[in-house]
């Protein structure tokens, strides 16, 4: 079955969530999981169900408008490169997609704002989205702003009331960091002439699959084994979420 039909065949709902890139959501997922236990008030404790809820739920608006806004802006390229992509296909508008993407992403924020996060933080996750989608397709550097996305996501969570910015929080932020970094150079490549775009995008798929475990290695370094575990989970999520995208 092609992308296209199968994206087709979800209706609305499946040719949103290709927007969203719904199939990355458990690594989103397990980064705010991270972020939450690793700036807790007491180092490495499971963090309340109402916190951990509105962290996932904003982090994914937040990503999910990222996206979208993301094939706005690459409209034109999609057309000649993904002509798969809902836009190009004429199944959503690109006028549609941006107050869509936009909604997301303001909602989004919104949700960290109302729960107290620092605005200054909130509005550093909102300039790195923009920057990134307007960018990427212009400036080989924009991959700084791609794992800036990740991070800045991480620091505003971290600014939550009762939330405390340890150590241990910065040396994730960091590999964090240079993980999505290197993810995002091999993701470059797959347009490149010459390249072997289906087993670069293969590549790029388990990267992104397998970010969970960059968040439970530094949650076994302060001894919280069951977040850790929780986000080891989310590897065979996200590979299970990323076929579901593609076939279902």
């Amino acid at each position: 079955m092609t992308p296209q039909i199968a994206i087709r065949r979800r209706g609305a709902v499946g040719v949103w969530l290709d927007l969203a890139r719904a199939g990355n959501f458990p690594s989103v997922w397990s980064n705010a999981l991270a972020a939450l236990v690793l700036s807790a008030p007491v180092a490495g404790t499971w963090p309340s169900p109402s916190w951990l809820a509105l962290a996932l739920l904003a982090g994914s608006l937040a990503y999910a408008g990222g996206t979208t806004l993301n094939d706005v802006a690459d409209a034109a390229f999609d057309r000649r490169h993904r002509p798969e992509r809902a836009i190009p296909q004429g199944w959503i508008s690109r006028g549609t997609a941006a107050w869509v993407g936009g909604g997301q992403l303001a909602l989004g924020l919104g949700l960290l704002l109302f729960a107290g996060a620092s605005p200054l933080a909130a509005a550093g996750l909102a300039a790195v989205i923009l920057l990134y989608d307007w960018l990427h397709k212009r400036w080989a550097g924009s991959v700084v702003l791609m794992a800036g996305c990740r991070v800045m996501l991480a620091v505003t969570l971290a600014t939550l009331p009762g939330q405390v910015m340890r150590p241990a929080f910065a040396a994730w932020l960091v590999g964090l960091f240079v993980y999505i970094v290197v993810l995002s150079l091999l993701a470059r490549r797959e347009y490149k002439p010459g390249a072997p775009a289906e087993k670069l995008g293969r590549w790029v798929r388990q990267l992104l699959a397998f970010i969970p475990f960059v968040d439970a290695v530094a949650l076994l370094a302060i001894g919280a084994w069951l977040p850790a575990l929780a986000c080891m989970a989310a590897v065979p999520l996200g590979r299970w979420a990323q076929r579901r995208a593609a076939s279902s």
